[in-house]
């Protein structure tokens, strides 16, 4: 049994797993989830505690739902104030909803690693240009003024400037890391 957790409002779901087949338990309510493969591809069949069926197919990760007389079921809701309003025949949870909610393969993941590592190198990067006179010597050799110019050297306007963008550097790349966190 997996138990997941959302919202400090919202009810705990708990699945329990039978090997491709998964009952998942809402508010005391138990779904019923039948995973068979079909010629569209992943077929799921969510069983409702009221007795409606319903036909999930995984089309390339877009769930399109289906009723017991085959008729594709919109998933639309109306809300007001920021509560679901429930037309009638219309079910609390929605068959796809269900689905997601018992195949981990289908939750959405928190993060991006390589947007993180990219935070770590732009940190490294702007620190480096904040800090080490070689290296802004070095950045000055990247930007080919020297060639034009007979000994050039870098400026005090130069290397304040290195610094106020390493600064900047390093606060760009903490909310990057921030943000690569929750997208």
């Amino acid at each position: 049994m997996v138990k997941y957790h959302a919202r400090s409002d919202a009810p705990s779901v708990e699945v329990s797993i039978n090997d491709q087949n998964r009952k998942v338990s809402i508010n005391n309510e138990e779904y019923s989830i039948l995973n068979y493969k079909s010629v569209a591809g992943n077929t799921f069949e969510v069983s409702y505690p009221s007795g409606h069926t319903y036909e999930v197919v995984d089309q390339s990760g877009f769930f399109m739902a289906y009723d017991e007389k085959k008729e594709y079921v919109p998933e639309i809701s109306l809300y007001v104030n920021g509560e679901r309003i429930l037309q009638e025949g219309d079910e609390e949870y929605y068959p796809s909803e269900l689905v997601v909610a018992a195949y981990p393969e289908y939750h959405t993941k928190q993060g991006s690693l390589p947007f993180f590592i990219l935070s770590f190198f732009l940190l490294i990067y702007g620190w480096c240009g904040f800090r080490y006179e070689k290296f802004q010597n070095f950045q000055f050799l990247l930007s080919l003024r020297w060639i034009w110019v007979n000994d050039a050297e870098p400026s005090d306007f130069y290397y304040f400037m290195c610094k106020v963008g390493g600064v900047l550097v390093m606060i760009g790349s903490v909310v990057l890391a921030i943000k690569s966190l929750f997208m």
